[in-house]
């Protein structure tokens, strides 16, 4: 194992090179560890002074990174060890970094690291989205519990937990499914937890019940009911209909606040439960959002 094979800047290599670090005896990685660690920790101070005089460039975070992917790799005690001292001791920038650094890690050391940024106000958003890239299914309670204490948490939140209970057991699903409808009662995690439950929500329970009330419900709610009962709801045109035109009328600024995203999505399955919503709105001439 050489360090300089894990810092190289062609992917291939580096791949490779860190495929030859897990594959190693234990006593080996752990060896390396400690050089790949004083790399890490050299980079990170650097990042940091950089930050700190207004200057950082991507060089030092690269070469933060490329370290920090290598610790998780090594999966010994002394690698999680550095990981996470950089995790409390780190700067705000650096924080960010690591937990960018670790959006795909699979190793439960990294895993571990990112759980533990959660807890951090300085680095749970990042840390909210790298584990949202591959979410894990015994992360969900974790994610749950800061987006419960947060509204901000929430909304980033709301598709990391979609993806999670849409990957795992019935359990999760279950869960994600709970926290994600009772997300739909506020207004400030409304929409995030309607698109959340559009994109991986199609095995949730109770969705479609749900949704059936929203709509009956003013503003946002209408439209979000509406949408999320065109994706999975069975009602036929002149049901739709009548569900549109109960409770209050959704105005045009509303609407294209909660649908005009969805309008342009690349899921033709998305696309189209926007479409078929902003059609039932019944809202004049007004055209669709356009991007």
């Amino acid at each position: 194992m050489r360090l300089e094979a894990i810092f190289q800047d062609d992917a291939r290599g580096r791949d490779a090179a860190l495929a030859a670090c897990a594959a190693a005896p234990e006593h080996e990685r752990s060896a390396f560890a400690v050089k790949v660690a004083t790399a890490a920790r050299d980079a990170a101070g650097a990042l940091a002074t950089e930050d700190a005089a207004g200057r950082a460039t991507l060089t030092h975070e690269t070469a933060f990174g490329r370290a920090a992917v290598a610790l998780a790799v090594l999966r010994v005690e002394g690698a999680k060890s550095a990981l996470l001292r950089i995790a409390d001791e780190g700067s705000t920038t650096v924080k960010a970094a690591l937990a960018r650094a670790l959006r795909e890690t699979t190793t439960p050391e990294g895993r571990t690291v990112l759980v533990h940024l959660l807890a951090d106000d300085d680095a749970r958003g990042d840390a909210i989205l790298a584990i949202g890239a591959t979410p894990w299914p015994a992360v969900l309670p974790a994610l749950i519990e800061v987006a419960e204490a947060d509204d901000y948490a929430a909304r980033l939140a709301a598709a990391p937990i979609a993806k999670c209970g849409a990957a795992a057991g019935p359990n999760e699903r279950n869960a994600a499914a709970d926290f994600l409808l009772e997300q739909l009662d506020d207004d400030v995690a409304l929409v995030a937890a309607m698109d959340a439950l559009i994109r991986f929500g199609a095995g949730f329970p109770g969705v479609a019940t749900r949704a059936r009330r929203l709509a009956k419900e003013p503003g946002k709610r209408k439209i979000a009911g509406l949408c999320l009962v065109a994706a999975f709801g069975d009602e036929g045109n002149a049901d739709f209909l009548e569900l549109a035109l109960s409770g209050a009328k959704a105005t045009e600024s509303t609407a294209r606040t909660v649908l005009g995203p969805l309008l342009h999505d690349a899921d033709g399955r998305i696309r189209g439960a926007a479409e078929r919503t902003w059609q039932v709105l019944d809202l004049g001439n007004a055209g669709p959002p356009s991007r």
